[in-house]
Order: structure tokens, then C-alpha cells, then sequence
């Protein structure tokens, strides 16, 4: 409900959503929403310019009413990077105009609709759904076993607490202290699954034929977004919910070459 109301009502205070004009890339998207059953009601492009050059794109709603957010970072036709300035504008010359007109952003429409195969992918094979399930398990196991062990008196005594037991005390002994080696475990577990959830996504952007598109729309993303292609795989595994973009590259190229 919170990300539903995050969406509707308090995200629009901040940026601007505008629905996405009739045309050929709307059309594209509703074909392929509909060609997996998507039940896409609505396609809005952000205007997340103004406060970072980050791309991204991404879906919400319940049910029967989901929609896409497009980043306007994420389309070449929308990115204000692309946009000649008006001549004379602000006095520029003609060396910052030619360097503005050279430096492009965003995706075409075919790598446009692989990033969104691949987000599309998360909903298709339930990972929003296994993650919302994941994270009230947590949150009942936590609680559980805090109920069990808000009562020990040793615990409060280990921390100078001889003849009281304040409950906010034992709040901070039990999830900053005791659950300190099970928050590392479940973070690392939690990583390794995220990353897990991309590589299958990849893989269903593959199979709705987007192999080649989203290769290359990776290598544009990375490079708009000033992401670091390389990285050690043990602390990348440790420390990245995405998988790095060499090792999805990877992952693709046999498709790409096919």
C-alpha cells in the first residue's frame, strides 16, 4: 500500500510524470506487455533529469493495474542532453553547443524495450513477490525472537542492566548487538540472491529475443549512469545486489552472437 501511495501521491511532488506520447515506442511496449500477459494500464515518462543524469526504469501497482515509469534519462528522444540549445542562448559558443550535441544519452527504442524485458522479467518469474515474502519472514523471525529474548535477565546483565530491564535497552542489545552476525549472513544471502533474480531476468530479456539489444543498452547504461565495469568477483558477491556489468555481458554474449 505504501508503494502504491509513494507512487500516486508523493513521488509526483518531486517530479514531473508526463504519460508517454502516442507512437511507436508506447505501441512497442504494450505489445510486448500483452505478449506475457502484463497488465500494463498506463506508461509515464519522469522527468529525473533535473536532479541526476541516473537512468532507470521500473513498474508498480496491485494487481490488474500496474504501471511503467520510463526515466527521461533513459530515452534518447527525451534526454535534455540531447536537446540542441536554443542559439545564443546563455551566450554559448559554438564549442559548448558542439560539445553538448556530441555528448549523447540514453537508449534507442529496441534497447529501450530490452531494459524493460528485463524489468518485466522480475514480475514474470515472482521475484517482487519472493522478495515481499522473504522480507515478513524476516521481520516475524526477528520479532519472534525477540519476544524470546527480552526476558533473560543475564542479557541485561551483561550490559550493566543488574536490577531493571528497559525495553528500549533490550530493543538496542537484541537487534543491534545479538542480531549483528545474522544481519551479515542474511545480507550476504539476500546479495546473492539479487543477483541471482538479475541473471534470470537477463535471461527472459534473452528469450523474448532482446539478447542483442540489451547488451548493448547495458554498456550505454554503465556509462551514462558512470558505472565501474570491473570489479574483484569476491567483494563484488559480498557487496553488489547487481550483478557487475562484465559478468552480465558475459552472460548475454552467446546469445548476441547467435
Amino acid at each position: 500500500v505504501l508503494v502504491t501511495i509513494y507512487a500516486d501521491y508523493i513521488a509526483p511532488l518531486f517530479d514531473k510524470f508526463i504519460p508517454l506520447p502516442e507512437g511507436e515506442l508506447k505501441q512497442q511496449i504494450e505489445t510486448m506487455a500483452k505478449s506475457i500477459d502484463f497488465p500494463l494500464t498506463k506508461v509515464y515518462v519522469v522527468e529525473g533529469s533535473k536532479r541526476s543524469s541516473h537512468s532507470n526504469a521500473y513498474f508498480y501497482g496491485f494487481f490488474k493495474n500496474k504501471r511503467i515509469v520510463l526515466f527521461d534519462t533513459l530515452l534518447e528522444d527525451y534526454s535534455a542532453l540531447n536537446k540542441e540549445p536554443a542559439e545564443g542562448e546563455n551566450g554559448e559558443n559554438e564549442q559548448t553547443k558542439s560539445k553538448t550535441k556530441n555528448k549523447k544519452q540514453g537508449c534507442k527504442n529496441e534497447e529501450v524495450l530490452a531494459v524493460l524485458g528485463h524489468e518485466l522479467g522480475h514480475w514474470k518469474l515472482g521475484h517482487t513477490v519472493k522478495n515481499i515474502i522473504i522480507s515478513q519472514m524476516n521481520s516475524f523471525l526477528c520479532f519472534f525472537l525477540f519476544a524470546v529474548l527480552i526476558g533473560r535477565k543475564e542479557l541485561f546483565a551483561a550490559f550493566g542492566f543488574y536490577d531493571t530491564q528497559p525495553t528500549l535497552i533490550g530493543l538496542m542489545i537484541i537487534f543491534q548487538f545479538i542480531f549483528s552476525p545474522y544481519n551479515e549472513v542474511l545480507s550476504f544471502c539476500l546479495t546473492v540472491l539479487s543477483r541471482r533474480f538479475e541473471f534470470q531476468a537477463d535471461a527472459f530479456a534473452k528469450e523474448l529475443g532482446k539478447a542483442k539489444d540489451l547488451y548493448s543498452a547495458l554498456i550505454k547504461l554503465n556509462k551514462d549512469n558512470l558505472g565501474f565495469p570491473v570489479s574483484d568477483w569476491i567483494f563484488s558477491m559480498w557487496h553488489y545486489s547487481h550483478p557487475p556489468l562484465l559478468e552480465r555481458l558475459q552472460a548475454l554474449k552467446d546469445a548476441k552472437q547467435e
